[in-house]
């Protein structure tokens, strides 16, 4: 992928990764509500089962989101199962009729 395009965020546990995101920043055409037209996909969230339900996912996120913030980007979504629905809610996500998404005006 050309630089700058792809990010991975890791949370590590005593040298051990337990959980992991990745991020994707694309470019569409100018639109009503983005008018630059760059968006941020958040892939692959990620958590190793023995560590689920202590916050890390959501700290990962809150790190994603902030960097998200300080980019051009207006738009971060994402694909969620319905088990990480709640996690994504919580961070300020909002469900769209194909994905959730949260827009910066």
């Amino acid at each position: 992928m050309p630089l700058g395009e792809f990010f991975a965020w890791v949370a590590e546990v005593d040298n051990q990764i337990v959980a992991t995101s990745g991020l994707v920043f694309f470019q569409r055409p100018p639109y009503n509500g983005n008018f630059s037209g760059l968006e941020a996909y958040i892939m692959n969230v990620y958590t190793i089962s023995m560590w689920r339900g202590q916050g890390i996912a959501t700290a990962l996120l809150k790190e994603i989101i902030s960097f998200v913030r300080a980019t051009a980007a207006k738009r971060l979504w994402l694909h969620t199962t319905k088990d990480g629905k709640r996690i994504y809610e919580k961070v300020g996500f909002v469900s769209t009729s194909k994905e959730m998404e949260i827009v910066y005006y």
